[in-house]
């Protein structure tokens, strides 16, 4: 009797034994399951909010993260330029996020609401070059052309309605990589005469969701 007790007992504690193990595995798995969410939410927030993008950038101009649900996200201004007199300008920088941008040539102290008040802007007697290339040798957008009235394929295409500004097709939408160094140059030629002074800030600007 006494060596069935204790073969009854050795029993029960090894069915103890094993409950608790597989009691501890579960417990074990489930922590593991919750420590790989908690990671993946983690790179997903450090992914949208990407703070070492504004520590990457070096170089001309002022770059600028305006958060994942901003479009467009992100802004980099360079210098005034003036489009009634001939210049060349060159702006050097690195660490662009990996976004497709645009340049965007913002008019400053113009306010232009209508169409009336685009007239002397569309009609600008001026040519406007913007190249910009990367360390690589590689040609991310040639963009050249007038302001004119309408989309054409060699115009500069007033924006206005708020802020008013000029792009170009050929400079828009233009892939870049954090990797590379990047030279913009822009060149105001063939100004005519008696044109009035207009200065423009040049932006590029992309990346961010666009809600419909």
């Amino acid at each position: 009797m006494r060596v069935k007790s204790g073969c009854a007992t050795n029993q029960a504690f090894e069915l103890l034994r094993r409950s608790g193990r597989t009691k501890m595995f579960f417990v074990s798995r489930k922590k593991l399951y919750l420590t790989i969410v908690i990671a993946v939410l983690a790179l997903l927030a450090l992914g949208a909010w990407s703070p070492w993008v504004s520590l990457r950038y070096h170089g001309d101009g002022k770059f600028s993260d305006r958060g994942f649900f901003s479009y467009p996200r992100y802004l980099v201004t360079f210098s005034d330029i003036q489009l009634n007199q001939t210049g060349e300008y060159h702006f050097h920088f690195r660490g662009l996020p990996n976004e497709e941008m645009t340049l965007m040539l913002y008019v400053k102290d113009i306010r232009v609401d209508t169409w009336a008040d685009s007239a002397p802007l569309t009609n600008l007697k001026v040519n406007i070059e913007a190249v910009l290339t990367d360390d690589k040798g590689h040609l991310a957008c040639h963009a050249e052309g007038s302001p004119a009235p309408s989309n054409g394929e060699e115009n500069w295409v007033l924006t206005f309605g708020g802020a008013a500004a000029y792009w170009h097709h050929r400079c828009n939408f233009v892939q870049v990589y954090p990797g590379r160094a990047y030279d913009l140059v822009i060149r105001v030629i063939n100004v005519g005469q008696a044109v009035d002074k207009v200065v423009v800030t040049p932006e590029l600007r992309g990346g961010g969701l666009e809600l419909p």
